[in-house]
């Protein structure tokens, strides 16, 4: 008994080391504060270890995670919209970019910091539906397929919010002089 346990808690630490990462990046890219998308992590691995039983053999465990990762990211989010600031970890990227870079990329780099933020910045004009989607599309470049079965929509769906995403996104970040 104590070795099955044992095993157990061997297996779900290895889970947690596969996909927590992942999870606080998606935490992050979908405007959470570091702090606050590993809090949305903990919060995912706890339901995962409480509803755990009602996983289906055959299917995908990264997907069922995913799912219950964008539910409690949402939670999060909800919980810290009240006091939105920016994130001191978020000012510190950009330092610590310009600190590596070499003189020649030094502009590259400065640029695409200016449009990772200008693009995160825009998110908040997107349903949560359109953010969710473009983020797993085009920020973690998961296929319409996969998104399709994490989210439950199917494929033309998924285009669907990606292609309405993607256009508030170019209309907010370039709009048209007429």
């Amino acid at each position: 008994m104590a070795e099955r346990q044992s095993t157990g808690r061997t297996a779900f630490a290895a889970l947690v080391l596969r996909y927590e990462a992942r999870i606080v990046w998606l935490g992050q890219q979908m405007g959470l504060s570091r702090e606050d998308a590993l809090d949305a992590c903990q919060e995912s691995f706890i339901k995962v270890f409480k509803y755990i039983h009602r996983f289906e053999t055959g299917r995908s465990f990264f997907k069922w995670l995913h799912r219950i990762a964008i539910h409690a990211i949402y939670d999060q989010r909800r919980r810290v919209r009240a006091g939105a600031t920016e994130p001191l970890d978020r000012v510190h990227e950009g330092q610590s970019i310009l600190m590596e870079s070499g003189p020649g990329d030094l502009q590259q780099h400065l640029e695409s910091a200016q449009l990772a933020a200008r693009v995160r910045e825009s998110l908040g004009c997107l349903s949560r539906r359109e953010r969710i989607v473009f983020v797993l599309r085009d920020l973690q470049e998961m296929s319409t397929e996969e998104i399709g079965a994490i989210l439950g929509l199917s494929q033309i769906t998924v285009r669907r919010h990606c292609s309405s995403a993607r256009q508030k996104l170019r209309d907010r970040l370039c709009p048209r002089r007429t």
